[in-house]
C-alpha cells in the first residue's frame, strides 16, 4: 500500500492526521487553528504563501525535465505580475523590493544539482499508537556515502532561522526523517535547507581552509564592500579608484567590474544549512507532537472561546497583518487594530513627515 492509499484508509477509519503546519498552527494561534480546522473556514492566501509554492512548482519542473530555466523565470515574473494586479502585496514596497531581488538573483542563477531527485514524496505514518503524520518532502537525493544513505532537501524562501524559529523549523526536517526511515529502507545521512534568499561568499585562506560566508543574494557585495575594500588597497589601488570600484559593484551586485585577482579569488556558492539529527531531538520531536495533540483534543470544539489567540503586540503583529490566513475576519486583529489606532496615525505621520523633507 502506497503512501496515498493509507492515506485515503486513515480517513475513511476517522483517523486523524496530522501534519507539521497543522501542529504549529495550533501553538502559534489556537484560534487559526479553529477557524482553518475546526470551522473549515479556508481563509486567505498571502504573498509569501504564494510566490513559495510557484517557485517550489517551477523547481520541480525543471529537475522533472518538465520544463527549463528559461520558463521558469518567466513564470516567476508573470507571478509577481499577476499578484500585483490582484492587490496581493509585500507588507512595504522596502520588504518587497529587497524579497524580489533576493529571489530573483536566485532565479537568474539558478544552478541544477547534478544529481538524481526524488520530489514531492509523499509520507505518511504513525509517531506513537494511534497518531498519524503526513507531509512532503520537496527533494530526496543519494549520500555521498552510498546506499541506503540519502539527504533530504526543503527548499526554503524564509529568512534564516534562530532560536524558537530554528526550532520550529528543525522539527519539520525531523519529521521528514522519522517518516523516511519508518515507510522505506531509506536511511537519512543529511536533512538540510536550500535557503533560496542566500548564498555564500567563498575564499581559499591561508591556512588552504575555504570560508564561507553567508550573505544576502540581493545584495551581497554590498554586505562583503569592507572585504572588498582591503583587497583593492592590497592592490594598491588610490582611494578615488576603490570608492569608483566599489560604487559600481555594490550597484551592479556582482564583481565583474573589479581586478581580475579578485574575480579569480572569490566564487559564489548556493545556501546550504545542514540541521542536526540527534537522538535527542527526534525524541524532542516526538514529545512536542504528542503533547500539542493531547492539547488539541483537550479543546472543545463547540465553544470558540475555549481556542485562545496569539498574544498581539508590536513585535509580533506582523504575523497577524500578512501571514495569518483570517486577518481579515479575526476580531481580535480588529481589536488590536483599533486600540492602537492612534500610534499607527502617529507613525503614519512621521513618515509623512520624513517624506516631505525629501520631497
Amino acid at each position: 500500500m502506497n503512501a496515498k492509499e493509507k492515506l485515503e484508509e486513515l480517513y475513511k477509519s476517522g483517523a486523524k492526521v496530522y501534519s507539521h503546519s497543522k501542529l504549529g498552527t495550533f501553538n502559534n494561534c489556537e484560534y487559526e487553528y479553529y477557524n482553518t480546522y475546526v470551522k473549515k473556514n479556508r481563509g486567505i492566501d498571502n504573498v509569501y504563501t504564494l510566490l513559495g509554492s510557484e517557485l517550489h512548482d517551477n523547481i520541480e519542473k525543471i529537475y522533472k525535465q518538465e520544463s527549463d530555466i528559461y520558463k521558469f523565470k518567466e513564470s516567476y515574473l508573470n507571478k509577481l505580475v499577476e499578484l500585483d494586479i490582484l492587490g496581493v502585496k509585500f507588507p512595504s514596497e522596502k520588504i518587497g523590493d529587497s524579497w524580489k531581488a533576493d529571489v530573483g538573483h536566485f532565479v537568474d542563477n539558478f544552478n541544477k544539482i547534478d544529481k538524481k531527485m526524488l520530489l514531492e514524496k509523499l509520507i505518511v505514518f504513525e509517531v506513537a499508537d494511534g497518531i498519524w503524520m503526513q507531509g512532503y518532502i520537496d527533494s530526496i537525493s543519494p549520500s555521498d556515502k552510498g546506499k541506503p544513505l540519502v539527504n533530504i532537501i526543503d527548499w526554503k524562501t524564509s529568512s534564516k532561522f534562530s532560536g524558537k524559529k530554528l526550532t520550529e523549523a528543525g522539527r519539520q526536517l525531523l519529521m521528514y526523517k522519522l517518516g523516511l526511515e519508518a515507510t522505506s529502507n531509506y536511511k537519512v545521512d543529511k536533512v538540510m535547507w536550500f535557503m533560496i534568499k542566500y548564498l555564500y561568499v567563498c575564499n581559499v585562506q591561508k591556512n588552504k581552509k575555504v570560508k564561507r560566508k553567508m550573505c544576502s543574494r540581493g545584495k551581497w557585495v554590498k554586505e562583503m564592500r569592507a572585504t572588498f575594500e582591503k583587497e583593492l588597497y592590497k592592490l594598491e589601488k588610490d582611494e578615488f579608484e576603490v570608492e569608483l570600484l566599489l560604487d559600481k559593484a555594490v550597484e551592479d551586485n556582482n564583481i565583474d567590474c573589479m581586478p581580475q585577482q579578485i574575480k579569480d579569488k572569490y566564487w559564489l556558492e548556493d545556501c546550504f544549512i545542514e540541521y542536526e539529527a540527534s537522538d535527542e531531538k527526534l525524541d524532542e520531536l516526538k514529545e512536542h507532537v504528542i503533547k500539542t495533540i493531547t492539547a488539541i483534543d483537550s479543546k472543545d470544539k463547540n465553544k470558540e472561546d475555549d481556542w485562545k489567540p496569539i498574544e498581539i503586540d508590536k513585535y509580533n503583529s506582523f504575523y497577524c497583518s500578512t501571514l495569518c490566513g483570517h486577518r481579515k475576519t479575526c476580531p481580535f486583529y480588529k481589536r488590536f487594530l483599533e486600540e492602537n489606532a492612534d500610534s499607527f496615525d502617529k507613525k503614519n505621520k512621521k513618515d509623512d513627515d520624513f517624506d516631505d523633507l525629501f520631497s
